[in-house]
């Protein structure tokens, strides 16, 4: 009997602003993947559409090499699959396109393996993967999560807040930007003083989500300290689409994760023109509405 495992991952956008490697939200845009058992000794992945067409076909593929490693771990060997991958989440955007494609890894070999790995478990090893929570755990939840990951302990904590009754603008820039590179330009250390300034943003910000008091989250939002000021210079468009979208009274403009996406939080009466208004600005992006995925990777498995 052939059996397939579907298996739709939602992307994600992390930091929120001043929330660096540990605030995140899942979004309506996914990652499709069809697996089977094939009748090889490899595997082998079929690639469809734009988002994913540059991609390896062999065993040199992420998922591959992340199931892999689950399946060492738990010491089980996995049979040789097709995999059928389709993607509305771009690479290499800062909507974690790699996130979703690491919790892709983890689903196919806790199935094929049949390790029985709850929901817990996979967010442990994939935020060991990953080194920090942001992506990972609204990829896996759904929602908007908060996390902190123990790189001694090696274990992670999450809690959930209601996710921001705003619409949500994205615009994604046509050029891709490494996290590597992203990152390669943070400083090493903070000073004290900065310290206490961006944990104070931050615990004012999760304060005023959660209180629904967008204008005063967003007003935190802008403030970040830990990673936008030194990242604005590798987006060109940001300090633009900022400025658009405050003529529209947006509540915050902020990079997403690592850039260059940049999202938007709004009210919804007011999103609709904005974002055809970036859309006519900005050719070379694409801008678009996106909602709030609550239900993290959905799995099917057919028969």
């Amino acid at each position: 009997m052939s059996v397939h495992l579907h298996l739709k991952i939602p992307a994600s956008t992390a930091n929120l602003g001043v929330g660096f490697d540990s605030i995140g939200m899942a979004l309506n845009k996914f990652l499709y993947l069809d697996v089977r058992i094939n009748n090889s000794n490899r595997w082998s992945f079929k690639h469809i559409g734009p988002n994913v067409e540059s991609l390896p076909t062999d065993e040199t593929h992420y998922i591959y090499q992340i199931a892999q490693q689950v399946a060492n771990k738990y010491d089980v060997t996995l049979p040789s699959l097709s995999i059928e991958m389709r993607s509305e989440i771009p690479l290499a955007r800062g909507l974690g396109s790699s996130a979703s494609a690491l919790v892709g890894g983890l689903y196919i070999a806790n199935y094929f393996g049949d390790i029985e790995l709850s929901k817990y478990e996979l967010l442990q090893l994939a935020t060991e993967f990953e080194g920090h929570p942001d992506n990972v755990a609204p990829t896996i939840y759904g929602g908007l999560v908060l996390g902190y990951y123990d790189p001694e302990t090696k274990v992670t904590d999450v809690s959930y807040i209601d996710p921001p009754k705003a619409d949500i603008i994205i615009t994604i820039p046509s050029n891709e930007l490494s996290t590597t590179l992203s990152r390669n330009v943070l400083p090493e250390t903070f000073s004290h003083k900065n310290a206490v300034r961006n944990s104070a943003i931050s615990n004012t910000m999760i304060s005023a989500l959660i209180q629904q008091n967008y204008e005063l989250a967003g007003k935190m939002m802008e403030q970040d300290g830990f990673h936008e000021p030194y990242r604005q210079h590798l987006i060109p468009e940001f300090q633009t689409i900022k400025q658009i979208a405050k003529q529209y009274k947006s509540y915050a403009t902020v990079i997403s994760g690592a850039g260059p996406t940049v999202l938007t939080l709004i009210a919804p009466e007011r999103s609709g023109e904005l974002v055809r208004e970036l859309k006519r600005e900005f050719t070379n992006c694409r801008s678009e509405l996106v909602t709030v995925n609550i239900t993290g990777v959905e799995s099917e498995v057919v028969y």
